[in-house]
């Protein structure tokens, strides 16, 4: 018997990941641990290896396909088995779910190996040992939804979806075990075309995404592509911060002279050392004394148990634009690490996030998070916040500017910092003090030597 290949828990908040790429097609031998899918999951892609030698025998999601981990994803028979799915098997095996196979609208039963079958200790079985957190909730799956709150639905009623603007979730399914095919969708799109505006609402309350549609006599001048991969997953965590956090912005300017002499004064040592010496890990060191000074800042509130979490370790996100889209990989225990330490580890993060080759672990534990908008010349700008996160600090460009010192017009190296920050959690004058105290650190960087580890 066939045994099923599941999508694994690759980090504690990830629930789910997009088939990007199959690596292997259906009748190719595989050997253990050879990757051979490709999934986009919380910023990061990743090849899964296979838990098993054999011949892949059934490809059981598409690439594009968005499953919930813990879905089974194909199927692999042992060396010298039948490579092809008995039929008896699909028709009597016990069924956890039906599963999307093609855009015709035709569907897939799964089926669990046989109960003889040895049992696998592989990432993907232990994975699978313990239920889903979404499965713990409720024994029965409300109808229409797999085991996993996800709703049941073809592939082609979900692209169809998309492409409407249509919320798989509200269309009521009439297919098997209320699965929704692409009739229901067009069936739901006419009506609610027919429905007044004023009165449609989105789930959870909220008033509907706005319709576009093309000019008339520009449609052959559109070019559409399918929001997938990194820049789906940067517009779901866009929105997550919009929706639910709220995002109130400080600014302060920062007199940046003394920190510019005494980075070039360093950087000479820094090469030496082999290591390329930017303005980012005075920054960090600077955030983490503030942070420690208001903890405040470095804290997330729990949704679930209605608490707020004061963090005692500094886990320093930093935004970096790649040719995909932006991702935040983390610096981890900031306050354990030398300004040189800093400087090699954003430098060698940075290159793999342009590279795509992030990890989970890389992207994952931030307790607040930095945008450096100055490297690329911005002077302004209102940084979203990174949830769970309580705050993003906003780095601009510096600038020789005139100002007052001592009662005299001096020209110096200006710049502004902007911090965004969950009012929720935050006060306004907590998140004044915080920023006022990291600009008094970098205005004196030599208090920096005071903190050193």
């Amino acid at each position: 018997m066939p045994k099923e290949v599941l999508l694994p828990e690759l980090a504690e908040s990830i629930v789910e990941g997009e088939i990007l790429k199959w690596l292997v097609e259906e009748g190719d031998p595989i050997k253990k641990d050879q990757p051979i899918v490709e999934v986009m999951t919380d910023k990061v892609t990743v090849e899964l290896p296979s838990p098993y030698e054999g011949v892949l025998v059934k490809k059981l999601v598409q690439e594009g396909d968005v499953v919930p981990i813990h879905t089974p994803i194909a199927l692999i028979a042992e060396p010298g088995e039948e490579g092809a799915v008995p039929a008896a098997a699909v028709a009597t095996a016990g069924v956890e779910e039906a599963a999307p196979v093609a855009e015709s609208g035709e569907e897939r039963v799964l089926f669990k190996p046989d109960a003889t079958e040895p049992e696998v200790k592989s990432p993907f079985a232990v994975a699978a040992e313990a239920p889903p957190r979404a499965a713990v909730a409720a024994t029965e799956p409300k109808a229409g939804t797999n085991r996993f709150g996800r709703v049941l639905a073809v592939p082609a009623a979900r692209k169809l979806a998309r492409e409407l603007g249509v919320a798989i979730e509200e269309v009521p399914g009439s297919g098997p075990a209320g699965r929704v095919r692409v009739e229901d969708v067009r069936r739901y799109a006419e009506e609610r075309a027919r429905t007044p505006a004023a009165l449609a609402v989105a789930p959870g309350g909220f008033p509907p995404p706005y319709p576009y549609r093309t000019p008339a006599g520009y449609q052959g001048l559109e070019e559409r592509k399918p929001l997938r991969g990194l820049r789906r997953v940067i517009a779901q965590g866009l929105w997550q911060s919009h929706l639910y956090t709220v995002r109130t912005l400080n600014v302060d300017e920062l007199d940046a002279t003394e920190l510019v002499r005494l980075r070039e004064v360093l950087k000479p040592e820094a090469e030496a050392a082999g290591t390329k010496l930017s303005y980012l890990p005075f920054i960090f060191k600077a955030v983490v004394q503030a942070l420690k000074k208001f903890p405040q800042l470095n804290a997330s509130f729990d949704w679930e148990r209605e608490e707020i979490v004061y963090k005692k370790y500094y886990n320093l996100g930093m935004a970096v634009a790649t040719d995909q889209g932006l991702v935040v990989p983390v610096v981890k225990d900031v306050d354990k690490k030398t300004v040189l330490e800093l400087a090699a580890e954003v430098r060698a993060l940075a290159e793999k996030a342009r590279a795509g080759k992030l990890a989970p672990e890389d992207v994952a534990g931030s307790t607040f998070s930095i945008t450096n908008i100055g490297s690329i010349g911005a002077v302004f700008s209102f940084p979203i916040i990174n949830v769970p996160d309580a705050a993003i600090l906003g780095v601009h460009s510096i600038q020789d500017r005139p100002v007052v010192r001592d009662g005299q017009i001096a020209i110096r190296k200006m710049m502004y910092l902007s911090l965004s920050f969950d009012h929720r959690l935050v006060d306004g004058a907590e998140a004044a003090m915080f920023l006022k105290e990291v600009i008094r650190i970098l205005e004196a960087p030599g208090r920096l030597l005071l903190e050193m580890r």
